[in-house]
């Protein structure tokens, strides 16, 4: 789908001038979106591994089957198929950040490449330069292709299958290949993320409403739609768990947090810049409609109503269930932006195509600003530094001394907890074996097999205080995910104990107790 709009006939040297000026353009896009790519790859190994990248990690290596199924799968918040993959990933490769993520970056990276290669037969090649720009710089999209998450996979699939879905819809048929494309994606959206099941559900049922009145492509619609209601069987038993179980105050929302969040998930974290190109854009959208009527009439063609709907029903879905659920979190709302930056590359490259040559440089100019903050939010990327605070018990241990992890009792599952509806239990139980991760890591096998669990609560403080009391013997408590010591636990322990030191790292602390 090449066709470009006509233009006025220009001078022989005007032409020559717009022609090296687009190429430059071409390439000046071309290298930011490179660079985004890139930026999928900077962070790898840097830091270590947080909370949610531990949870898929710890539980998809190193354990039979049958243990990760009953004690991690059942209590986690997703379907199971994230954890499959990675449970057959970490039989070829070791259990590191570097082969934990690179999967993640490929995967990102390949949306990408999708974008700009995969997608000609339903975006011209503005529409592609444009959508992938967004796409290769958008915040959210580079934070997830550098974590342990199966956002990067959502992305890509609900990618294909919103392009598959478009050139469906485009030639009025569902052959062989893009049937088993959108087919494919969808089941795969549904062994991944309930977010992505639901978008996959809005696509078929989307198709089978544009093809209602014809019998022959409807009856290919609904065997579609069956076989992804096949595939999804064996796992619904996961999604009828989260439903009964999934405790109602896991976590709050507050809408002026996630507002203030969001542009920055889908641009970068310069909310004065974005607003002011957010105007700039809307001012252009509303002059260049006024003044080219025959652009109003195209951004009215099948293809940009079917986005609107899709995008549009989705959202919907996901506002009504923000009614009665806590989701208001820009990253339950990943699965639409493949939709949002399609629509927002199509409207771009209506506005400033790149055979007008200077007015395309306004969207080059951010996406260029888009690049430099993004380099420097990764550069300075930070997560939870579980890792850091086993090597600073490592630098500090004596033999004699002894070290805790402050979490939930581990007698019980995640899912035990769950089912009790013990929002703290299910986070906390596996702090544990997190720390026991890095200390095997580090080679102190010794240290990780006597870690032992105490609660942060003041009864679990007495009982610490009346095992060490008077001993001399220094005990380190490790914390991590927003767990601690409650003022009163503390106040409790430094009365008893000799001295108290807390060291804060990034969202981790190490308490050292000295009796």
């Amino acid at each position: 789908m090449e066709n470009e709009a006509p233009h006025m006939e220009s001078s022989p040297g005007t032409e020559c001038v717009n022609t090296k000026l687009r190429t430059l353009l071409l390439w000046g896009f071309g290298l930011v979106i490179a660079f985004g790519c890139v930026l999928r790859f900077w962070k790898l190994t840097g830091v270590g591994f947080w909370y949610d990248e531990l949870w898929t990690v710890v539980g998809a290596s190193d354990r039979p089957f049958r243990e990760m199924y009953r004690e991690w799968i059942l209590g986690d918040p997703h379907p199971p198929g994230f954890y499959l993959l990675n449970f057959l990933w970490f039989k070829l490769v070791p259990a590191t950040e570097f082969w934990a993520r690179i999967p993640h970056a490929v995967t990102a990276t390949a949306t990408v490449l999708y974008l700009v290669l995969g997608t000609r037969r339903v975006l011209t090649r503005d529409e592609r330069v444009m959508s992938a720009s967004f796409v290769s710089l958008s915040y959210l999209n580079i934070q997830y292709a550098l974590e342990v998450k199966q956002y990067s996979a959502v992305i890509l699939l609900a990618t294909i299958a919103t392009i598959s879905y478009l050139e469906i819809v485009q030639a009025g048929k569902l052959d062989r290949r893009t049937g088993g494309t959108l087919s494919a994606a969808c089941v795969g959206l549904a062994y991944l993320n309930y977010f992505a099941t639901a978008y996959a559900g809005i696509l078929l049922a989307l198709l089978a409403v544009t093809f209602r009145r014809d019998r022959s492509e409807l009856r290919s619609v609904v065997r579609l739609g069956a076989v992804w209601a096949l595939c999804y069987l064996p796992i619904a038993y996961f999604l009828y768990l989260q439903l009964m179980y999934t405790p109602g105050d896991w976590q709050t929302t507050d809408l002026a947090i996630f507002f203030s969040e969001l542009l920055a998930s889908l641009f970068f974290d310069d909310p004065v810049y974005v607003r002011v190109a957010l105007g700039v854009f809307i001012g252009s959208l509303l002059v260049v409609s006024i003044a080219r009527p025959e652009l109003r009439t195209a951004l009215r063609s099948r293809r940009n109503l079917h986005l609107l709907a899709i995008g549009l029903s989705m959202t919907g879905v996901m506002i009504l269930l923000g009614l009665s659920e806590p989701i208001f979190y820009p990253r339950y709302f990943l699965v639409v932006f493949p939709a949002f930056f399609i629509g927002a590359g199509i409207l771009t490259a209506a506005m400033f195509p790149l055979r007008t040559g200077w007015f395309a440089v306004l969207p080059l100019v951010f996406f260029v600003k888009a690049a430099g903050v993004q380099y420097h939010e990764i550069d300075t990327l930070q997560r939870q530094q579980w890792d850091k605070s086993v090597d600073l018990v490592l630098e500090w241990n004596e033999p004699s001394d002894r070290v805790f992890v402050l979490g939930a009792k581990a007698e019980k599952t995640s899912f035990d907890y769950l089912r009790e509806g013990n929002a703290d239990g299910v986070y906390y139980v596996k702090n544990v074996e997190f720390y026991e991760y890095y200390f095997r890591r580090r080679g102190a096998q010794e240290i990780a097999d006597k870690l032992e669990v105490v609660e942060p609560t003041v009864q679990s403080v007495a009982e610490l205080v009346a095992r060490f009391r008077d001993t001399g013997t220094t005990v380190y408590v490790l914390a991590g995910h927003h767990i601690q010591y409650s003022g009163e636990a503390l106040a409790t322990l430094r009365q008893v104990a000799k001295k108290v030191d807390v060291t804060e790292l990034y969202s981790t602390r190490v308490y050292t107790v000295t009796f």
